[in-house]
């Protein structure tokens, strides 16, 4: 491990990350949370959090929204709600111990906790979850991706 690297249980990255966005967009007001939405909707990479710890250092953590697979027209009370249900799943899961599911790709530094929030929009159901990518010692960026809906459908069989 170098000077920049923190070595995280992913049970430890999940629940920073459930704090900071908690703080972000549940205690804030609503137009603060509103204008940070807003921004990450437009495609900004923002400034989220920083890890620290004394022993190992620091890592710098930025926040992304990728709603390319959001389907029906993404507003913030949308958003919201889909954040609140997955945010309530992942306050369950880490307060039970529960094992997490984590879906990895190493060739791409990328992880997702696949813990879904829900948001029904018209008919059509939306999925939310949070992903962190490593884009070098150091640096993390906090993925809150919507995913395709279609292919958690199943067929009558």
């Amino acid at each position: 491990m170098n000077d920049s690297e923190i070595e995280l249980q992913p049970e430890e990255l999940l629940a920073a990350i459930h704090r900071h966005i908690n703080q972000r967009f549940f205690e804030k007001t609503k137009r603060d949370a509103k204008r940070l939405f807003l921004a990450l909707e437009s495609g900004k990479e923002l400034p989220f959090m920083t890890i620290t710890s004394q022993a190992q250092g620091e890592v710098a953590c930025t926040l992304t929204l990728d709603h390319s697979q959001f389907v029906g027209k993404l507003g913030f009370s949308a958003f919201r709600n889909a954040l609140a249900s997955h945010l309530s799943r992942t306050a369950i899961k880490l307060q039970k111990n529960e094992g997490l599911n984590i879906y990895t790709n190493d060739a791409r530094c990328d992880m997702i906790f696949h813990i879904p929030g829900f948001v029904e929009t018209g008919s059509k159901l939306n999925i939310l979850v949070t992903g962190v990518r490593q884009k070098q010692p150091g640096f993390l960026t906090v993925r809150l991706l919507f995913l395709d809906p279609e292919q958690f459908q199943t067929t009558p069989g």
